[in-house]
């Protein structure tokens, strides 16, 4: 025999909560972290390395032959949550355009970036060959300069010479719509991987990619 209940206020004021016609209990976000002892949330921010290998965040590799994987991958006993990405390319150039790659030809393979999770490889973008393309997939953000050195900042590293760099950020809240982020699960080999396949070896002063996120604590 099926009853029927109320989830109400404790506090007297009789409030109970609505069910919607879809079956889903209608909630409101707090502004406020519940309270708890514990700290279950921490700050993470890593550079995606080459084989996840903690170190090697200089994507400037030969990946013409052999695709060259930079990476992070989940952790045993915490979740990871990557909000965004910052991507840093910069070189030397009089007259840099968005068709090329930083100031390189456009590429012939592209850098591929895309994660694993239980579904398998999931792109994100499967060959990103010029300025563009990677400003294009951050949706212009962030959006400054004009005319011919629109999306371009000047003398961001230490490289001499009229050095410009594109340094967009990807958001996987606001353009994925992925409410806390891209989860990698505690415990698996979920990974965020930017595979570079084409020789990156010569002409660019840095290309590397930052993660940017909170770790969840069991």
């Amino acid at each position: 025999m099926s009853t029927t209940n109320k989830i109400i206020d404790g506090t007297g004021t009789g409030q109970s909560a609505k069910v919607e016609s879809g079956g889903y209990l209608r909630v409101q976000p707090a502004p406020f972290p519940p309270n708890d002892d514990r700290d279950t949330q921490v700050i993470f921010r890593e550079f995606l390395t080459l084989n996840n290998d903690g170190t090697t965040s200089d994507m400037r590799v030969d990946g013409s032959t052999t695709p060259q994987l930079f990476y992070i991958q989940a952790e045993p006993d915490s979740d990871i949550y990557i909000t965004s990405l910052s991507f840093l390319l910069a070189d030397t150039d009089n007259a840099p355009i968005l068709e090329e790659f930083v100031a390189l030809t456009a590429l012939t393979n592209g850098v591929r970036l895309y994660y694993e999770d239980s579904n398998g490889d999931i792109d994100i973008a499967e060959s990103l060959k010029s300025n563009f393309e990677i400003v294009r997939l951050c949706q212009g953000t962030p959006a400054f300069g004009s005319n011919s050195a629109a999306f371009f900042a000047e003398s961001v590293t230490s490289g001499a010479g009229n050095q410009f760099a594109i340094i967009p950020i990807l958001n996987f809240q606001s353009v994925f719509g992925f409410q806390y982020g891209l989860r990698l699960r505690a415990g698996t080999t979920n990974k965020l991987v930017l595979s570079v396949r084409d020789n990156l070896t010569g002409g660019l002063d840095a290309f590397n990619i930052i993660a940017y996120g909170f770790k969840r604590l069991s």
